[in-house]
């Protein structure tokens, strides 16, 4: 079946298909930029299964000559190659999905990606999150991130894991504090201009509310933080 999910071999990236359509994006619980609910229509597309891993990126590193992200040898933080890659600026994961014959989600894929059509809090539903379900709420000074796919319960109407925990996740999109409010209908791209880039879905440190699919973070593009990651999309062919 066309739309089953894959294996790149050239990456090894795994890929879901996400079938595309309508959903009510946005929250009332959340802060004033996740407001106003609204609807919002996303053409079909496939995303990666898991965050981009260190053996992934150490892949495109080799290929190009790409510079090493932050914390790059820290045995804690990024120690493992199933860890997600971490201390990556937005240019290099832009840079990376372009290698990879992807590009990053936009905010609006992302989001529905972890949501589906349901107004659920989490990518696998209501419940509060749980060891099982998501990689949060760790000690700065014993924590870090963990590989991917470990928290099998976590699991997103798709099939996506750890979009909520682990790591934050690059967006395309730049952030606007009201765009909601202004955003088409139809595969929003986010604001045209910004100063900060958008991050979804909690981090290895985050509490509870930081990883719900509906809450907004937002990034200088060229920090190298070890709490953000990114996982690659693709537009079908």
């Amino acid at each position: 079946m066309p739309n089953e999910p894959y294996t790149d071999s050239r990456t090894g990236i795994d890929f879901v298909y996400v079938s595309g359509g309508e959903f009510r994006m946005g929250s009332e619980e959340e802060d004033d930029d996740a407001q106003p609910v609204h609807l919002v229509r996303v053409s079909p597309f496939w995303i990666g299964k898991y965050e981009v891993t260190r053996e992934q990126y150490e892949r495109f590193m080799k290929e190009t000559g790409h510079a090493k992200p932050a914390q790059w040898t820290n045995k804690l933080l990024a120690g493992s190659p199933s860890q997600p890659v971490i201390g990556v600026t937005w240019d290099d994961a832009a840079a990376y999905c372009r290698w990879a014959g992807g590009r990053l989600p936009t905010e609006a894929e992302w989001e529905f990606a972890a949501r589906g059509t349901s107004p659920r809090r989490y990518p696998w539903g209501d419940q509060e999150p749980d060891p099982t379900r998501a990689v949060f709420h760790l000690d700065v000074g014993f924590g870090g991130t963990k590989p991917v796919g470990g928290a099998k319960q976590g699991a997103s109407p798709c099939g996506a894991l750890d979009m909520a925990g682990n790591a934050f996740e690059w967006c395309s999109d730049w952030y606007g504090p009201r765009y909601y409010a202004e955003s088409p209908r139809d595969n929003p791209p986010g604001p045209t201009t910004g100063e900060q880039r958008v991050i979804r879905g909690g981090a290895w440190i985050s509490l509870p509310d930081a990883c719900r699919a509906t809450a907004r973070g937002k990034y200088p593009p060229g920090s190298r933080s070890v709490l953000v990651g990114f996982r690659v999309a693709r537009t079908p062919s």
